[in-house]
């Protein structure tokens, strides 16, 4: 369910603000106006601490702290600890950077071998000079007499020479242009030697600043007990920006859940603020709260990964999801061993990773025990043809038949299509409008028994024909309200064009069918691949190496078609009909950061 919300203005002596902003912040309901937040200075100073304490909880994330743990990382504030972190990342990150360049001048400089530039500059003070070459093997040149050419190495096909004479004759010398023509090397300013003690010198820096960083990654509890108290202290620098100020008064606007308004009334009588209650006006500004059973909050998990909420003046679909997503998600695996593996993966993810939100959990638990019961209804266990006795007898064989399961994937878009224009009947009656939504049921039903018609080969009931009439005469009739008819005449032209759509959105759901089908049909040849093979210990490794990779192949593909089409499933066909747009804000409270994770 949406939460209603009401729109709340808080009005409170100037010199009472910080103290009445604390008070607001313990009460935790007030989802402030986002637009009034500006980028004070006080919120740029709480962004900037916040930010290093995350980088430098990251950044000790992977340090392993030394033990016992170094005097000096308990005695060190947090700020201090933040600070030398921040600094000895910002170090070893230039170091790496350095050691990277000074690792490749080496690779680069390795086909020379061992030499000292300050040798080619002494060379130089007697007239003699040095130019290095990268050539091909086929490379040959007509040197004067006094220029003599050593080659040093090869690099893969090609070497590297030096000519070794005279300056004036070195430059005189001309290697050609274009395709086959020997590339000029740089003399390098520094030789090997001094790289490699340059390199040395890195080395050593670096292993004294991890040392340094693994000192104070025993100062790490501390920085992640400092992270909620950092979080607070941001909020309430944005709450102070977003108060407007008006001679000795001070102005908080936000949006508070009707059913927790009583609370800021509560205080705000206590402490003399005035306080102004009016309803929505803008449903695109309004954050929205969604209140669902707990049996149905798993579905939490998606709404968190996909990125997208109803808008306030939609309705709550949560529970459809739920029961459609889990679905969907059975018959597109469709297979009960991939099931196993998915719910062992779950429980393994869920004992690795206790922090970590447990709708994500709940959601990949319901699902896998869903594909489990799928599978084990259509006889699918890794794509094996030929099952036991006993998992044959519980195979449903009805839904063997590929036409059959063409069938239910229809049905399923027909019901999944009519509960969405059902909501709409229940939300728009009594408006006429609601006619309307009971004429797309009967266009859905019609495109349905066409669909079956034309996919399958069955007869078409003539009685839907009179269904379809009925159904596009309540559609012309009721769609548009009269009032907006001057604006919205458009729809009348576009509904031969809507009614093509209702039934391509229907057809649309047999890649229920067609995804589960490639899925078991992959799993079946990687099974025929791996048997077909002579027998033997290296032809059973390789006959392994194909199932495991196979199968690990399949689970990927499966689970992205999951992504693709169940969720489309939803987001698109359900949510187009029920006329949906995902413009939702979510409900973020000026609260302590610690009381909303653990209302999360």
């Amino acid at each position: 369910m949406i939460v209603p919300m009401k729109r709340v203005t808080v009005v409170m002596l100037r010199s009472h603000h910080e103290a009445s902003l604390a008070q607001l912040q313990d009460l935790g309901v007030l989802h402030l106006a986002s637009e009034q937040v500006g980028e004070s200075q006080g919120v740029a100073g709480a962004r900037a601490r916040l930010e290093g304490l995350r980088h430098a909880t990251e950044v000790l994330q992977g340090v392993e702290a030394p033990s016992p743990t170094p005097a000096d990382a308990r005695r060190l504030e947090v700020a201090e600890v933040v600070a030398r972190t921040a600094r000895l990342a910002e170090r070893l990150e230039v170091i790496d950077a350095e050691i990277g360049e000074l690792q490749r001048e080496l690779a680069r400089l390795s086909p020379l071998g061992d030499f000292d530039p300050a040798a080619l500059a002494r060379l130089a003070e007697h007239g003699l000079g040095v130019r290095l070459l990268r050539a091909s093997s086929r490379w040959s040149a007509d040197l004067p007499g006094e220029v003599a050419l050593q080659e040093l190495g090869r690099d893969g096909r090609e070497r590297i020479v030096a000519l070794v004479g005279p300056l004036a004759a070195l430059e005189a010398i001309e290697t050609g242009a274009g395709a086959g023509a020997p590339e000029e090397i740089a003399l390098p300013k520094v030789g090997p030697a001094a790289l490699h003690r340059r390199l040395q010198r890195l080395a050593d820096e670096r292993r004294a600043a991890a040392v340094e960083l693994g000192g104070l990654a025993a100062a790490r509890p501390r920085l992640e007990d400092a992270l909620p108290a950092a979080e607070d202290g941001l909020a309430f620098e944005e709450a102070r920006a977003a108060s407007a100020l008006a001679g000795p008064l001070a102005v908080v606007r936000g949006y508070c859940p009707a059913p927790r308004l009583a609370s800021v009334e509560r205080t705000a009588q206590a402490n003399g603020w005035g306080l102004v209650v009016e309803d929505v006006e803008n449903p695109s500004e309004t954050p929205i709260e969604i209140t669902i059973p707990a049996w149905v909050k798993p579905i939490r998990a998606l709404f968190s990964f996909t990125g997208v909420l109803p808008g306030y003046d939609q309705v709550d679909v949560s529970v459809p999801f739920l029961l459609f997503m889990s679905l969907f998600f059975a018959m597109i695996v469709g297979d009960a061993g991939y099931g196993l593996i998915f719910l062992a993966l779950t429980e393994l993810g869920r004992w690795r990773m206790p922090k970590a939100p447990r709708t994500m959990f709940s959601l990949l638990r319901i699902m896998s025990v869903c594909t489990i019961v799928w599978g084990v209804l259509t006889g699918s266990y890794f794509g094996i043809a030929l099952l036991p006795h006993p998992l044959r007898a519980v195979q449903v064989t009805w839904l063997a038949d590929p036409n059959h399961m063409i069938l239910l994937s229809f049905l399923i878009g027909a019901v999944h299509l009519t509960v969405a224009h059902g909501w709409n009947v229940v939300r728009f009656f009594p408006s006429p409008r609601a006619l309307a939504q009971v004429g797309w049921i009967l266009s859905t039903w019609t495109m349905f028994f066409l669909a079956r018609a034309m996919v399958l080969g069955a007869p078409f009931p003539h009685l839907m024909l009179y269904a379809l009439g009925l159904g596009v005469l309540l559609i012309v009739a009721f769609m548009t309200p009269p009032k907006a008819l001057k604006s919205e005449w458009f729809n009348h032209v576009m509904l031969p064009l809507s009614l093509v759509s209702n039934f391509v959105d229907l057809v649309s759901y047999v890649r229920l069918f067609a995804v589960g089908a490639a899925t078991f049909a992959i799993a079946e040849a990687f099974n025929q691949m791996a048997v077909g093979g002579s027998g033997g210990i290296v032809a059973g490794a390789v006959a392994a190496l194909v199932l495991f990779f196979g199968h690990t192949l399949n689970i990927l593909l499966a689970t992205m078609g999951v992504l693709v089409h169940g969720v489309r499933l939803n987001m698109l066909e359900f949510a187009s009909h029920l006329g949906m747009e995902w413009t939702g804000r979510p409900y973020r409270p000026f609260a302590h950061a610690q009381r909303q994770k653990d209302g999360a």
